[in-house]
């Protein structure tokens, strides 16, 4: 697997007849000529000889910027707009040069001569050829490490198919569009991103909503595994892609196209939890750290320095300023946090209750009926009570027995269950990591150098108590259901 890179040629203008264009050799580009920056006029029998780092220099040091000016106005890299300057990089891509001409106000004439030293006129990466990735918003609490690591991740060799996965509302796709973007910005990396079908669940596809169907409508070519496999063998490349939208031959023929195109990665966002395979990494989206005060000791850390509190503060403050630095207020906000586990799209369903209830009632609500704060008043958020439910119904017997035992327990430890489980290491370690894997069981924050401590979502307990309470009894294990020829697939 190798590292995405930026081509090593130079294609340069030759004042040959008929104006034709060559590509040579990024070495034999050497000698500078100076840009007339009073009259903004370059002959065209120096462009040829003229480096695209020194013309884009003068340019920056004409409109009296610097290299961190230039970057926030164009959104190029400063470490991207350094390479060029420095001549680090081949051929600069189309778009690039186009964002710097425009951050820097060049005429149409100085566009000109910039895109010919770069010789945009004839290389047209993929890169250039491709829609950008969707514009990120931003998502009501930053998962900025998450970001940082899947970052690292994708930028690393090794891997050709990443698996974002997490239950629903976690914010995998904020996330993920946020890694994107920033991977299209300032690494130049390719991005085919392939929207969210709206097509139910279950249903066949018809041939134009097949996976290659829709990558070679993207890239511009034939609609078969071979020809996309041709338009990508020689590119690096980065597909988007929803698990929901693939059946099996979609997910073949995506093995296909890795085994074909060494430089194509493939990032997948996933509710659902599978076995790895060769090749593959799942990169699991948990449930954010929340005060862990009303539950034992919360580490240390002061509640309010939690940026799940600080956006719920800020939610509060909105509407009921007067007790936004009450104690009670940020006491009964930390308690919230903590019932709703810390799921992004539960905390922010919670904020728009906020409109009739003050958050001490909230908390009240929170205590006894979770379910009815993760339910925003439009809803339009059922679907993760809804994978809570199937994820419970898919359990091994022995695994739903587990989380039984386990639901009502204070943060424990891997050797605590193994006490409360009543049984062997291996089977209570099994147990505890399928538990984890499905998302039903959230980590929290542990004393310093002491073991790992894990807790079952609060969401989960009240179903499960709800359920055992319920006339028709407890929730079926994936066994029960089988046998009756339920189906169980996960969401």
């Amino acid at each position: 697997m190798r590292e995405w890179r930026r081509p090593a040629t130079w294609s340069a203008l030759d004042n040959g007849p008929g104006g034709t264009f060559v590509t040579v050799s990024r070495n034999r580009v050497r000698n500078r000529a100076q840009w007339n920056g009073e009259r903004g006029e370059l002959s065209a029998d120096r462009i040829s000889t003229m480096q695209f780092g020194f013309m884009l220099r003068s340019a920056r040091k004409g409109a009296r910027m610097t290299q961190s000016q230039l970057a926030d106005i164009s959104t190029v890299s400063i470490r991207a707009i350094r390479d060029l300057e420095l001549d680090r990089t081949g051929s600069p891509r189309l778009q690039t040069v186009r964002l710097l001409a425009e951050a820097l106000r060049l005429t149409s004439v100085r566009r000109a001569e910039l895109e010919a030293a770069a010789g945009l006129t004839v290389v047209r990466s993929l890169y250039d050829e491709l829609p950008a990735p969707p514009a990120t918003l931003s998502p009501p609490v930053a998962r900025e490490e998450e970001a940082a690591s899947l970052l690292r991740l994708l930028r690393s060799p090794g891997h050709q198919v990443v698996k974002v996965a997490g239950a629903p509302g976690m914010g995998k796709t904020s996330l993920i569009q946020n890694v994107v973007g920033e991977l299209h910005r300032t690494d130049l990396v390719p991005v085919i991103y392939l929207d969210r079908m709206a097509a139910a669940n279950g249903i066949p596809h018809d041939f134009p909503y097949r996976l290659i169907s829709r990558v070679a409508g993207v890239v511009g070519c034939g609609a078969a595994v071979a020809d996309v496999a041709e338009r990508l063998a020689a590119q690096d490349a980065l597909l988007i892609v929803d698990n929901r939208d693939l059946d099996d031959r979609d997910r073949q023929d995506m093995r296909a196209l890795v085994q074909l195109c060494r430089g194509l990665r493939v990032l997948v966002e996933t509710c659902e939890f599978t076995a790895h395979r060769t090749g593959d990494i799942t990169f699991a989206v948990s449930p954010l750290d929340v005060p862990e005060g009303n539950r034992g000791d919360s580490g240390g850390a002061p509640a309010t320095d939690y940026p799940v509190m600080q956006y719920m503060l800020s939610r509060s403050a909105l509407l009921y300023p007067e007790e936004s630095s009450d104690p009670e207020t940020a006491a009964a906000i930390a308690g919230i946090c903590w019932h709703l586990d810390g799921i992004p799209a539960a905390l922010e369903s919670a904020a728009s209750w906020l409109l009739i209830y003050k958050p001490a009632e909230l908390l009240g609500i929170a205590q006894t009926a979770p379910e009815r704060l993760v339910t925003s008043p439009s809803r339009n958020n059922v679907p993760l009570m809804t994978w809570m439910r199937r994820s419970l119904a898919s359990l091994p017997a022995v695994h739903l027995s587990a989380l039984h035992k386990l639901v009502d327990a204070r943060p424990w430890t891997v050797r605590d269950a193994v006490a409360f489980l009543a049984r062997s290491v291996p089977d209570a370690e099994s147990a505890i990591h399928d538990l984890r894997a499905r998302g039903l069981v959230r980590r929290v924050k542990s004393p310093r150098g002491g073991s790992q401590r894990f807790v079952v979502l609060n969401l989960v307990r009240h179903l499960v108590h709800a359920d055992a309470l319920s006339p028709v009894g407890r929730l079926e294990s994936r066994d029960d259901l089988a046998n009756a020829g339920v189906p169980v697939e996960l969401a």
